[in-house]
């Protein structure tokens, strides 16, 4: 049970940074010119970065519920 929970949090780990790079990519990236003056921003890469990240938080807890069940029961 140790080793899927490091797996796991691993995996919560990766998809966390992949969250950030694209948060990053949206912040750094061009905004739309509207019509009516002011800029706006593209807000897909923003609700992929949520999507990640709220991914990220539920494999993490599944990870630690697995961590803490192995260290209870041996």
């Amino acid at each position: 049970m140790p080793d899927i929970a490091r797996t796991l949090a691993f995996a919560a780990a990766l998809l966390m940074v992949l969250s950030f790079a694209v948060s990053a990519s949206w912040l750094r990236g061009p905004l739309m010119q509207r019509l009516d003056g002011p800029r706006a921003s593209n807000a897909k890469p923003a609700a992929v970065a949520i999507k990640l990240l709220l991914a990220a938080f539920g494999v993490s807890a599944v990870a630690a519920v697995l961590a803490i069940g192995g260290w209870i029961s041996p």
